[in-house]
């Protein structure tokens, strides 16, 4: 008996090992004109314009109690300038595919699927503020993703944002594919989110439920360049 259950826990370890990864690896991304896309029109009547393209080269998303690990590299594009003497920045888009819920192997830096097997899909409203570097607001929303949640399980919306405002930690020039870039660490740790809607379950709301401003985080290394019309 005491053989089967050795057997059994290896087996259960070198399962784990097989599905672990590293909390943080950069993910792969080449500097190309196409960048650039999603860059918003210069509105009459701007003095000035410049498009930001921010693409996240690893980061995370914790909601109350559960983490979400950006694994692939979401590209937020906005434009912001000087307006008829106002300050004004312009969404162009914000894209990525879903990314996991992880969790920690407790006592190593690995990570591993989190036990429900859900995703979350970062979606912007359109709420945008213009800052320095990067955006001082972005209002979004998150579609969680997973068995029996329905297509419409969200926490957040476009009438009421989850709004983040990040803050550079620091910043790096970044030589990429002969291409000068930034490379910045940004965050925000005091952003409130409410309860989940639309969701054919209630699950979300036990795992996840409301939370205030200091029980959520977001981080993320940003490649950043910039377009001026």
């Amino acid at each position: 008996m005491r053989r089967l259950i050795s057997a059994g826990l290896a087996a259960v370890a070198v399962g784990l090992c097989l599905t672990a990864t590293p909390a943080q690896a950069d993910n792969t991304y080449t500097p190309t004109e196409a960048d650039f896309a999603d860059c918003p029109a210069k509105p009459a009547g701007a003095s000035d314009w410049t498009c930001f393209v921010l693409t996240a080269l690893d980061g995370q998303f914790r909601l109350k109690n559960m983490k979400a690990r950006i694994t692939s590299p979401y590209r937020l594009t906005i434009g912001q300038g000087n307006v008829n003497g106002t300050k004004t920045a312009v969404l162009g888009s914000l894209k990525g595919d879903p990314v996991p819920f992880v969790t920690g192997l407790l006592g190593t830096p690995l990570e591993i699927p989190d036990p429900t097997g859900w995703q979350v899909q970062i979606e912007a409203t359109g709420e945008v503020s213009p800052g320095a570097l990067v955006p001082s607001k972005v209002g979004l929303k998150a579609r969680l993703i997973g068995d029996g949640l329905g297509a419409n399980c969200y926490i957040g919306s476009d009438t009421a944002p989850v709004v983040i405002a990040p803050r550079i930690q620091w910043t790096l020039p970044w030589l990429v594919s002969g291409k000068l870039l930034t490379r910045a660490k940004v965050y925000d740790d005091v952003f409130a989110i409410d309860w989940a809607t639309g969701c054919e379950n209630q699950l979300p709301n036990v795992l996840i439920g409301a939370a205030n401003a200091t029980s959520n985080h977001f981080d993320a290394t940003w490649a950043i360049r910039h377009k001026t019309f």
